[in-house]
């Protein structure tokens, strides 16, 4: 494996457990530390690490999208911070399940400022489509 240095852009691999259907296979960070050379602290644009990760939990990537200074100093986790790359709403879709037509803040997507979708209710007709 190559060495990474700090200023590197790096992904890595997130397991199914760690996401959501929607949510992305890899994560792209930033190497912001490495200790003893053998421990690396990464950042994303929405945070830092909170903890470290080992070499072979890197894999070398070309794209350079994220710098230093791109990097905000709150800590996540690993889930937390795959939930905020996410197009989704991490690792589960949100529904309502509603029996009315979903036009007031009682439906939990119209108050979220979400479409209802096919998981919702396929059977009703709705006024959030």
């Amino acid at each position: 494996m190559p060495p990474l240095r700090v200023g590197d852009n790096a992904l890595v691999k997130i397991t199914e457990f760690d996401r959501g259907r929607a949510d992305p296979a890899n994560l792209i960070v930033v190497i912001l530390e490495i200790h003893d050379g053998t421990k690396y602290v990464v950042g994303t644009k929405h945070g830092r690490l909170d903890r470290r990760l080992e070499r072979n939990a890197l894999d070398t990537t070309r794209y350079n999208a994220i710098s230093l200074t791109d990097v905000p100093g709150v800590e996540y986790s690993l889930r937390e911070l795959v939930k905020l790359a996410s197009v989704g709403t991490g690792q589960g879709y949100r529904r309502c399940l509603c029996r009315q037509k979903c036009g007031t803040n009682r439906c939990s997507c119209f108050k979220g400022g979400l479409k209802c979708n096919s998981a919702c209710h396929p059977r009703t007709n709705c006024n959030n489509h």
